[in-house]
């Protein structure tokens, strides 16, 4: 038996909840793919997946064996890249996690130029907003915004991603434009609610030199900003939030930025990924394309009503 052959496919059956896709993923033949998982059943001496005609799940033992699998498997990856040549090409799945609106506006519409540029690559990409679980999710890397929690893993920053408060202009031409903090009392705000935490995400602003918050009274929350921002468009007030989910709004004029002097310095993006003695180099080259990526974008989240930049 194929033992880094028979930990592979147990791995993606895991991730994949299924043994065609697994299969199919791998480029094997379903029935060579059934028996292989058996003959690993069978030299482990234990089950490992409980199978039915409509699912599959991981037993007791089977869940401790993919997480020895998932670490006997990075280390052989870690070994290729050290012993390997330096000018290899990356090789290898890559499977990330990176919150929505990154995904969508930022990461998503590079991704064909990146599998072009490395086309020993392939990846999946979890969309989510939530702290990535590495062992549980088999995650290679994760993009995490905002202030990070001690995860026991590499965070290496990528760049700050500036918050903005925005208006339509129908609602400032009715309500007029704030020029302090103090004069969002008599605005209609819009809140958000942070989706892992649930609680309300406070306004961050820096007035002379010295960092502001404060919460503004909503009677409107939203826990997803895409349908925020929908609400924004449709006068319902101001709100703050990313300005990568509304910099093409505010470009066309269909939102404008108000408190403009008073800008916090936006959250922080971070990469993160698991510890390891040496970095594979599909890893290494995400992170590049990351650093890549954010720079490209820099020019465009800087945004201000006069900006007219492409």
């Amino acid at each position: 038996m194929d033992h880094l052959r028979a930990m592979r496919l147990f791995t993606r059956v895991a991730e994949l909840g299924s043994l065609t896709a697994a299969s199919t993923d791998l480029g094997y033949a379903r029935g060579a793919a059934s028996a292989s998982l058996t003959e690993l059943e069978g030299y482990m001496g234990v089950q490992l997946v409980e199978r039915t005609t409509r699912s599959l799940r991981l037993t007791d033992d089977g869940l401790r064996y993919l997480e020895r699998a998932r670490r006997i498997l990075s280390e052989v990856e870690e070994m290729e890249a050290e012993i390997g040549s330096a000018e290899r090409l990356p090789q290898g799945r890559l499977r990330v996690q990176v919150p929505p609106g990154v995904a969508r506006i930022m990461v998503a519409p590079a991704l064909p130029d990146f599998l072009r540029t490395h086309p020993g690559l392939s990846l999946e990409l979890l969309s989510r907003n939530e702290l990535p679980d590495f062992v549980a999710q088999g995650l290679d890397a994760a993009v995490f915004v905002g202030d990070l929690p001690d995860l026991g893993v590499v965070a290496r920053p990528v760049g700050r991603m500036p918050m903005i408060t925005v208006a339509s202009p129908g609602y400032l031409a009715q309500r007029g434009t704030p020029a302090s903090v103090a004069d969002l009392d008599t605005h209609d705000c819009i809140g958000f609610q942070a989706p892992r935490s649930g609680q309300a995400v406070q306004w961050q602003f820096r007035v002379d030199g010295r960092p502001v918050t404060m919460t503004p009274r909503s009677r409107l929350t939203f826990d997803a900003a895409d349908a925020a921002k929908a609400a924004i468009m449709a006068d319902a007030g101001l709100m703050q939030l990313g300005s990568h989910m509304v910099y093409r709004e505010i470009r066309s004029g269909r939102l404008v930025t108000v408190l403009d002097d008073l800008r916090p310095a936006g959250q922080q993006m971070w990469i993160l990924h698991p510890r390891h003695r040496n970095k594979p180099r599909k890893l290494r080259v995400f992170e590049e394309f990351l650093l890549e990526l954010n720079r490209a974008f820099r020019h465009r989240w800087n945004i201000r009503n006069d900006d007219t930049r492409a």
